[in-house]
């Protein structure tokens, strides 16, 4: 069985991945490590630099993972520094950027990486597509799941206990993942 060590501290990124690439002779096994995050304004740069680094540095084949939160009237920001925009602006802050905007398309950019160790890395990138809410609304997740509204439905992703939520993004990257896993696993 093939161990490929998952770049994370988190337990819910951490059981995404092993449910999602189960049927696999692979085991994910979380690593909480440090990475450099170069400063890009596109976090599939910053995924691949990641992993690479990690990669190097554990002397393992690692996966890495990267989100990015992107209005398109706002020229994309905050993009890949939506961790920490969050952290300085609440929902409402990014109600406010956006008042007297007619576009309102929003998504959300999640990549992974996956670097076999002494390559370079592959990455696998999906899109969660919605907009931004008139208003803040809803009491669950992140700052900006109160503001987003994903193509589909009528209300904030904010209005979803988590099992709900989590359904509501798109998980290609990982599904892109475990087919490159399937179609390579000869090697």
């Amino acid at each position: 069985m093939k161990t490929i060590m998952f770049i994370t501290g988190n337990k819910e990124k951490l059981a995404i991945a092993n449910n999602a690439l189960k049927g696999l002779d692979i085991k994910i096994v979380g690593q909480k490590i440090d990475c450099p995050e170069i400063q890009k304004d596109d976090n599939e740069d910053i995924a691949k630099y990641s992993a690479k680094y990690a990669s190097e540095y554990t002397k393992n084949d690692v996966i890495k993972s990267d989100s990015g939160f992107y209005i398109e009237e706002l020229q994309g920001f905050p993009g890949p520094y939506a961790e920490y925009v969050e952290r300085k602006l609440d929902a409402q802050d990014i109600i406010n950027l956006m008042n007297g905007k007619e576009n309102r398309k929003a998504y959300y950019k999640d990549v992974l990486a996956y670097c076999k160790f002494g390559n370079e890395p592959i990455i696998f990138t999906t899109y969660t597509y919605g907009t931004i809410s008139l208003y803040v609304d809803g009491n669950y997740g992140y700052n900006f799941d109160r503001i987003f509204i994903c193509d589909g439905d009528t209300q904030t992703m904010a209005n979803f206990q988590q099992e709900q939520r989590i359904k509501k993004y798109s998980n290609d990257n990982w599904i892109k993942l475990y087919e490159y896993f399937k179609k390579n696993s000869h090697h």
